[in-house]
């Protein structure tokens, strides 16, 4: 039995062996790359030690990383709707994790926040590539569903940065952890430059997807002067704006959950670690299972996924808030624990289900060409808030408390859900203005002379 078939990934069959090494090296490569995103969560309060440094400073270093990133990401998407995504991929895998594994030297606060800042590029300009080379795997019949898979594998990431930190660091120290999580990418790269291929863009669009395999070339490419027309896609803009406050949430949470147990509950940082796996474990089946069942509503009808994300990001809410709430005793064992992290299991779960849609709409509404900046613009967005996720929070918790900040993040995913249904009107309408321009494209590509952004 194929694998991939049994996942719901049965497309990537119709490439050759080469590209789909380039899949799973992919996958592999993702799941270490994210585990860096939150290696330093754990271990907030022992660097914050070493260097005589607070909340604000902190809060800092994890915006910086994420807002500088973002913003190099532009340039990322550019170029990888003009150039070789495999090569871009290998150089962003570079300069993410050199300077990962160079942290576990920094000397100072100033080096400590020079190197997350090029860890953060590194993992920018992986955004835009991956999504650019998922839309030209995978048609829009399966793309939540190749979605929900990758960013279940990216959450399990996080989860591993989490583990390897949150276990290594009491015991060896914060800097180690660091140079673990980045070891395994430079053998991951060299099999991507041995072994993996690329796919050809308008691979993915299934009315000239058998056109492109049989030799045909997609001859569009990105234009400076198309970015105009991302923002004239209604779809495009409204999950841009919904994304914003969620991540502010999604910036805050995960950042600061292990110090707040420690500060206000009395968890050691393993008790913390283990909580937030749980947590972890819940946004790795949420994103699965959201994507999978996301993409058979969407067959079904477009305007049903919209409504799906927007019902559960309001009712995740409820059992985080719950979590944070839940009392802890004088001295918390290991059975304190189980009330918070069950409320915590379901509320990271349903809040998670939106993630693998959102960037499945995405595709869905934007040409191949268009891709790689599509998603470049939306995780500049997505980053606005994730990025001053960690300096919102710090500076709540320096002028209220971390309690405060950690309740008050619940409160942007209100906005964020109540969004999703705008789309209800606009992503019908945009999904199928997308397929009849590549209708209009398979026409020229028959006669031999595609130009795509024309048409």
């Amino acid at each position: 039995m194929r694998i991939f078939s049994s996942l719901g990934l049965d497309e990537i069959y119709s490439f050759k062996k080469s590209i789909r090494w380039t899949f799973i090296i992919l996958m592999c490569m993702s799941v270490i790359l994210l585990a860096d995103q939150n290696v330093m969560s754990p271990n907030i309060q022992a660097i914050e030690n070493e260097f005589q440094i607070t909340d604000r400073e902190i809060g800092l270093v994890g915006s910086a990383f994420t807002l500088v990133a973002a913003i190099i990401t532009l340039l990322w998407g550019y170029l990888s709707d003009k150039f070789s995504r495999k090569w871009l991929l290998v150089a962003a895998i570079l300069v993410g994790e050199i300077p990962c594994f160079l942290t576990g030297f920094a000397r100072n606060y100033n080096e400590l926040l020079t190197l997350r800042i090029l860890t953060g590029i590194g993992i920018g300009g992986m955004v835009p590539v991956t999504f650019s080379l998922l839309g030209d795997l995978f048609t829009e019949k399966q793309r939540a569903t190749a979605q929900a898979w990758y960013q279940a594998v990216t959450a399990v990431g996080t989860l591993l940065g989490m583990i390897v930190a949150g276990f290594l660091g009491p015991a060896l120290g914060w800097r180690i952890p660091f140079m673990v999580v980045s070891a395994p990418n430079f053998l991951f790269l060299l099999g991507l430059v041995l072994f993996g291929g690329e796919p050809k863009r308008g691979g993915g669009e299934q009315e000239i997807k058998d056109l492109v395999l049989s030799g045909k070339e997609y001859k569009s490419r990105l234009k400076v002067k198309d970015y105009i027309n991302l923002v004239k896609t209604p779809s495009n803009i409204w999950l841009f704006i919904q994304g914003i406050p969620g991540t502010v949430a999604w910036g805050i949470l995960p950042f600061y959950i292990i110090t707040f147990y420690q500060r206000h509950k009395g968890f050691s940082v393993e008790l913390g670690t283990i909580l937030m796996l749980v947590l972890g474990i819940g946004v790795i089946l949420g994103k699965l299972f959201g994507g999978i069942i996301g993409n058979k509503l969407y067959n079904k009808d477009k305007r049903l996924l919209p409504i799906f994300n927007g019902v559960t990001t309001l009712l995740g809410i409820i059992p985080l808030m719950i979590t944070l709430s839940w009392p802890a005793p004088q001295n918390p064992t290991f059975s304190s624990l189980i009330p918070p992290a069950v409320f915590g299991f379901l509320g990271a779960a349903i809040i998670a289900i939106a993630g693998p849609n959102v960037q499945a709409m995405l595709m869905n509404v934007n040409p191949p060409e268009y891709r790689g900046a599509i998603s470049s613009i939306f995780n500049l967005t997505d980053s606005i808030g994730a990025g001053f996720g960690p300096y919102i929070g710090g500076l709540l918790s320096t002028a209220r408390d971390l309690d405060f900040a950690m309740k008050t993040s619940t409160l942007f995913w209100i906005p964020c859900g109540l969004l999703f249904f705008v789309l209800i009107k606009y992503l019908p309408q945009d999904t199928e203005k997308l397929r009849r321009k590549m209708s209009a494209v398979r026409q020229e590509m028959e006669k031999g002379n595609a130009s795509g952004a024309g048409l």
